[in-house]
């Protein structure tokens, strides 16, 4: 008889900067997930497959739910998460109780108010919440919308094993062939596994550097491809372009002597050198695409 596992798929939802990126990384024990601290660093669902002894799980991370869009980008991203909902086992809604409630909550809890999955309604960032930023009392109407409550930290990783734990409560259990026939070919490993492409996965850590170290107003601005990948045996050869849609933010991003996109190609090849465990040659240009954004999601 085959033994029982555990499996279920389970989405993270909030509004931007809740840290559900910084919740998925800290579960997977890996980054998986870009983070910034600036919103819509996360533009489209990713998917992260985390397994143990008790079975697997696959998470959907999604961009966070903005109240007011009026940008092509913005438009789209606000239909990742809908999209994302919908037969999901458990659905984790992440409010950070350091920041004030704003309506972009009401828009959050009125996607997945009719949904049938578990609700777990997560209060973040408790780390914060000190003082003037504490504003636990703002979410507690909240409350009675979910099945269960649970306060952590995803930066400190404070409280993780717990939510894991509540989760994997509330998940189904399957034999393991039905396991085997919901994986699909995925390959059974112990690493962590994300739906995106090597290409993707590089172009999405040079954007979170560029996030990380232009003005604030440039990164809403940017896209970054990867056009080529090499593997010259002594290291990975990378080609990539930072894509923007006016040649005063390429300036911006290029910098007084190419420093600015020296120091972000820099900071992305030292992390991917880190995560590789190869030496990694990084060629980054710049270059000004008016339609980027329709190009990128497909409007």
């Amino acid at each position: 008889m085959d033994q029982l596992k555990k499996f279920g798929r389970v989405v993270l939802v909030g509004r931007p900067n809740t840290g559900k990126s910084t919740l998925l990384n800290a579960i997977m024990n890996q980054k998986v997930a870009i983070t910034s601290p600036l919103p819509q660093t996360t533009r489209k669902s990713a998917e992260a497959v985390y397994r143990d002894e008790r079975g697997i799980v696959i998470f959907t991370d999604t961009p966070g739910i903005i109240n007011k869009v009026t940008d092509l980008v913005s438009k789209a991203v606000n239909t990742e998460a809908p999209k994302a909902v919908g037969r999901k086992d458990v659905i984790v809604c992440m409010v950070d109780v350091s920041r004030p409630k704003s309506e972009e909550e009401n828009k959050v809890i009125g996607i997945i108010r009719k949904m049938p999955s578990k609700k777990i309604l997560v209060y973040n960032k408790i780390d914060k919440a000190i003082g003037p930023k504490d504003h636990f009392g703002e979410y507690n109407y909240l409350e009675e919308e979910f099945d269960k409550v649970i306060t952590i930290s995803a930066l400190k990783l404070k409280n993780i094993k717990g939510l894991v734990n509540l989760i994997f409560s509330f998940l189904p259990e399957v034999s393991e062939e039905t396991l085997v026939n919901e994986m699909g070919q995925v390959e059974m490993t112990n690493k962590p596994l994300i739906n995106m492409d090597s290409n993707t996965y590089v172009a999405e850590i040079i954007r979170e550097k560029a996030y990380l170290f232009l003005r604030e107003e440039v990164p809403y601005t940017i896209n970054v491809g990867v056009t080529e990948i090499k593997d010259k045996k002594k290291m990975l050869v990378i080609k990539a372009v930072i894509f923007t849609n006016a040649d005063r933010y390429k300036k911006m991003i290029i910098g007084a002597g190419g420093k600015k996109i020296k120091e972000i190609g820099y900071n992305a090849r030292k992390e991917l050198e880190l995560m590789s465990g190869r030496k990694i040659f990084l060629e980054l240009t710049v270059q000004t695409d008016t339609h980027w954004m329709e190009k990128d999601f497909n409007l």
